[in-house]
């Protein structure tokens, strides 16, 4: 539930360095209402989010990723809808394109942090949101000649 006045923030991360990265904007969740959106695995972050939702992990060489991947666009639609969020803030990977894509759709802002570990070539996930983002953030100097209109943030670490 939405808390009156206060604006409410999906966080969207794949497991592991995505995840870890995201982790580290603790300042910007204390402050808001928010959940997190990451994948099923064995790395876990504590004292994030208290709301957490958990899809499958998915790679694109599997065999039954299409099926997997449409699923997720359906699954993003559900929980977006469930809690309205005013703005989504992800670091990658596969998991945050649906959201991406399905939250602009919804007119919620979405704001993108390439990758700590992009520090010369653009994320695939990267160059498919950079255009569809309100706000594309980079990490490193030398990223912003590949992504023109992004804003530099420095390192999350």
């Amino acid at each position: 539930m939405k808390r009156e006045g206060v604006k409410k923030i999906c966080f969207v991360a794949s497991s592991g360095g995505h995840l870890e990265e995201i982790s580290r904007l603790k300042g910007i969740e204390g402050a808001y209402d928010c959940f997190l959106v990451t994948e099923k695995s064995d790395f876990v972050i504590k004292n994030f989010c208290e709301k957490k939702y958990y899809v499958p992990m998915m790679n694109r060489k599997q065999i039954n990723f299409l099926p997997k991947f449409i699923w997720l666009f359906f699954r993003t639609l559900v929980i977006l809808l469930r809690e309205k969020p005013d703005f989504i803030i992800t670091t990658g990977a596969l998991v945050a394109y649906p959201f991406c894509v399905i939250g602009k759709l919804l007119g919620i802002k979405v704001i993108y942090v390439e990758s700590f570990a992009r520090v010369n070539e653009p994320s695939l996930t990267g160059k498919l949101v950079y255009n569809m983002s309100d706000l594309f953030m980079v990490q490193w100097e030398d990223m912003l000649e590949k992504y023109p209109k992004s804003m530099l943030g420095g390192g999350i670490f």
